[in-house]
C-alpha cells in the first residue's frame, strides 16, 4: 500500500506482567503472507469494543495484530497512564505507548480505531495524519449512538474517522441507514456485522461476576443506574434532578440495592462545571456508600450488567445495549435536553420513562413485585437492533478487514 514499506517488524512483550515494556525492533525479513493489524486503545472501557476481534486476529494465523496505547486527551476525564496500562498487562494484551512507538518506516495493513474524536489523540495519531503511514483506516463506534441534536449527529458521524475511514462496523442495518441519513460521505464504506461489544453479552447470565460484587447485593435485586454527565449543553443527564428522589426510593425499599455506574467523564464534569470539587466529590462518594449505593468503576461493565435484575438510565449507550439482557429499563428522560435519535426513539419505546421521583418510585414497585409489563415486546425487539447477536461480530470484522487488506 504504502512506500514506506520496509522490511522492518516490531516484537512487542511485557518483560513482566507489572514492569516495564520491553521494545525490541528486528530489521529481519518479515513474513509478507501476514497482514498486520493495529489497534488502538484509548480508554479501558472501550476495550469491549475490540476484545473480541482481537481474539479473533490472534488465532488467525494470516494476521499479526498488536496494540497501541494513546492517551485520551479531555477536560472531562482524567486520564490515567499506570491504570491504562495495568489494565492490559491484567488482561495479558502484549502493547507498545504512543510516545516509544516510530511510526515512520513500519509497515501497518490496518489501524482500528476506537473512538472518533481526533482531538483526544497525540497528533500523529489524528486520522489525517495516521492514514498517511497505514494501508487501511477502519473504525468500531465507541458507543451505540441514541443521542439527538443536529450537533450530536456531527459529532457521531461527521468526524475524520466516521465520514473518512475505508471501513466502519456497525451494530444494524437500522445504524448504517443513520449513516446514509447523517454522514457527509453516506453509507458506502459501512459494514453490518454486529458490534463486537455485543459480543461478551450473548452469555451474560454466565459471566462470572466479581464474588464482591455478589456479596455486596446479597439477597436483594440491584437496580443499574447509568448517569450521564452533560448537565450543560445536550442536557441528556437527570442526575442532578432526579438523584434525591432516586436515593429516597431506594431507602424506603431494602429489597432493592441501588448499583450506580456513571459515565466515565461524570465526576470531571462536576468539578470542571464548579458543582463540585475534587474532594467533594471523594466525599459524595464516601456518603453515597453509607446510604448503601454500591458504585460500580470496573472497567468491565458485563459484571453490572450480570448482577443487576434492572436498569435506569439516561440518553446513553447504555439506554440500548442493556436491550440485550432482557432485563426491564426505565428511561430517564430530561425534558429539557436534546432528547434522543431516531434509533434511540425506537428502543425506548420497549421501555419504561420518568421524568419524576414518582415515576422512578413505579417502576421500583413493579420491579419489587416481579412484574414487567413489557416483556415480550421487548425482548421481541431484541433481534431488529443487533445483527445476528451469536457472538461472531469480532470474526466477521476481521474477515471484512482481511478483505480489504488482500
Amino acid at each position: 500500500h504504502l512506500s514506506i514499506r520496509r522490511q522492518r517488524q516490531m516484537c512487542i512483550r511485557d518483560r513482566q506482567m507489572d514492569g516495564p515494556i520491553e521494545i525490541t525492533m528486528h530489521n529481519d525479513s518479515i513474513n509478507t503472507a501476514k497482514k498486520r493489524l493495529v489497534i488502538l486503545y484509548q480508554l479501558p472501557e472501550s476495550w469491549a469494543n475490540v476484545r473480541s476481534v482481537w481474539e479473533a486476529a490472534r488465532a488467525d494465523d494470516s494476521v499479526d495484530v498488536s496494540v497501541i496505547l494513546l492517551p485520551f486527551i479531555h477536560r472531562d476525564y482524567q486520564w490515567q497512564r499506570d491504570q491504562a496500562e495495568a489494565h492490559l498487562r491484567a488482561l495479558g494484551v502484549p502493547f507498545v505507548p504512543w510516545d516509544t512507538h516510530v511510526l515512520e518506516g513500519e509497515r501497518i495493513d490496518a489501524v482500528l480505531y476506537t473512538s472518533p474524536y481526533d482531538e483526544t489523540r497525540p497528533p500523529a495519531y489524528k486520522f489525517a495524519e495516521l492514514r498517511q503511514h497505514v494501508g487501511l483506516t477502519a473504525y468500531i463506534p465507541y458507543g451505540l449512538e441514541v443521542g439527538g441534536g443536529e450537533q450530536n449527529y456531527v459529532y457521531q458521524y461527521g468526524q475524520p474517522v466516521t465520514a473518512h475511514a475505508d471501513a466502519v462496523f456497525v451494530r444494524s442495518q437500522s445504524v448504517r441507514d443513520m449513516f446514509a441519513r447523517h454522514c457527509p460521505t453516506g453509507a458506502s464504506h459501512v459494514h453490518v456485522t454486529g458490534h463486537p461489544r455485543m459480543d461478551g453479552l450473548v452469555d451474560i447470565a454466565q459471566f462470572p461476576v466479581d464474588p464482591a460484587l455478589l456479596e455486596a447485593i446479597g439477597g436483594r435485586k440491584a437496580v443499574l443506574w447509568n448517569a450521564h454527565f452533560s448537565f450543560d449543553g445536550d442536557l441528556w443527564s437527570t442526575f442532578d434532578q432526579l438523584a434525591a428522589g432516586i436515593l429516597d426510593a431506594f431507602a424506603a425499599r431494602p429489597d432493592l440495592v441501588l448499583l450506580l455506574r456513571p459515565h466515565p467523564l461524570l465526576w470531571k464534569k462536576l468539578i470542571n462545571l464548579n458543582i463540585l470539587k475534587e474532594q467533594e466529590i471523594a466525599d459524595l462518594k464516601v456518603q453515597l456508600r453509607a446510604l448503601g449505593v454500591i458504585i460500580d468503576e470496573r472497567s468491565d461493565h458485563r459484571h453490572a450488567f450480570a448482577a443487576s435484575s434492572a436498569m435506569m438510565s439516561d440518553a446513553g449507550s447504555f439506554l440500548m445495549e442493556f436491550l440485550a439482557t432482557g432485563k426491564p429499563v426505565l428511561y430517564l428522560k430530561n425534558p429539557h435536553g436534546q432528547g434522543l435519535n431516531e434509533e434511540g426513539a425506537a428502543v425506548v419505546r420497549q421501555y419504561q420513562t420518568a421524568v419524576d421521583s414518582g415515576q422512578v418510585a413505579a417502576f421500583l414497585d413493579q420491579l419489587s413485585r416481579d412484574e414487567d409489563p413489557l416483556h415480550f415486546s421487548r425482548t421481541a425487539a431484541i433481534r431488529h437492533f443487533f445483527h445476528e447477536l451469536d457472538g461472531g461480530a469480532g470474526r466477521r470484522v476481521l474477515d471484512v478487514l482481511k478483505g480489504l487488506m488482500a
